[in-house]
């Protein structure tokens, strides 16, 4: 179902939302290995905790025969020895897979939104979310505040996957909303 939801969308904003191993992975990566064949999308990184990087990758792979490069904290440093000067690791590497707390800090996070991948997949998004108050702590206003960048590309595709949309805090949910929709 969200691929025929994002086939229908010019420019795809999808909310996969779905209980503990039903399968929001899978389903967000179909999306992204559709928009790549097709030739939609020329690039796709997804944003995702540390510790669910490497399922990301397995996934990818075994699945859908995407080869993505990890950008975590440990890795950078290798990925950035063979870089052309001024070159970013993302115009190198068509397929990432991010650390979404690595990527967030000021001086990364200009880099990513300069060479940013015009598909982003945003996994656990409830936690990249604050209130209308702006609770929730740096490190999730430094989240919060990427995703509304990448999100303010109208040409960006941005599929964000959680199992908890909604924690009870309508001010985080209606923000989540706004990322895919400002109305």
């Amino acid at each position: 179902v969200p691929l025929l939801m994002a086939l229908r969308q010019e420019t795809v904003r999808l909310l996969i939302a779905d209980d503990v191993g039903i399968g929001k992975t899978i389903e967000a990566g179909r999306v992204g290995a559709e928009l790549l064949a097709q030739g939609t999308a020329k690039g796709l990184t997804v944003l995702c905790p540390p510790s669910l990087a490497e399922q990301w990758q397995g996934e990818l792979r075994e699945k859908f025969g995407l080869h993505a490069e990890l950008v975590l904290g440990s890795t950078v440093t290798r990925l950035q020895r063979g870089l052309a000067y001024g070159e970013s690791i993302f115009e190198r590497h068509p397929v990432t897979i991010v650390s979404t707390d690595f990527i967030k800090a000021d001086r990364r996070r200009d880099d990513f939104l300069r060479a940013a991948p015009d598909l982003v997949i945003v996994d656990e998004a409830h936690t990249c979310v604050v209130d209308d108050t702006g609770a929730g702590g740096r490190g999730r206003t430094q989240r919060y505040r990427l995703l509304q960048q990448l999100a303010a590309d109208p040409d960006r595709h941005l599929v964000l996957v959680t199992a908890t949309p909604h924690s009870g805090n309508e001010g985080a949910f209606r923000n989540m909303l706004g990322l895919l929709d400002p109305d």
